[in-house]
């Protein structure tokens, strides 16, 4: 896996769109579609930097996939805080009848 392919990941594990990761860092949308896609092109410097911190990444591991220990426990945390938040939110816009069952799926899969 590649730059383009670990790129592409972050943005789809997210859930973000191209265009708003591009206005984001400030490129182009035809620029920014040219590192994930087939041509592969890599970012200058400043830009591999601004994408990375906008996804909560390192330039290192969309380069080489490496992160280093602080980096996976940080990330394994903001994973776990991300899934937490979505699970609150759909919680929230539930039924009354689908809350009661959600938490009685979740009792039952805690056991």
């Amino acid at each position: 896996m590649g730059f383009k392919e670990r790129l592409r990941d972050e943005i789809e594990y997210r859930g973000l769109l191209i265009k708003e990761v591009s206005a984001a860092v400030g490129i182009s949308n035809s620029t920014f579609l040219s590192y994930i896609d087939a041509r592969g092109v890599l970012p200058n410097v400043e830009t591999a930097v601004k994408i990375a911190k906008y996804l909560g990444v390192t330039v290192e591991y969309l380069v080489d996939g490496e992160e280093s220990e602080k980096e996976k426990t940080s990330a394994e945390s903001e994973k776990i805080e991300s899934g937490k938040s979505l699970l609150v939110n759909s919680y929230e816009k539930l039924s009354a009848h689908d809350k009661q069952i959600l938490v009685k799926i979740a009792s039952t899969m805690a056991k």
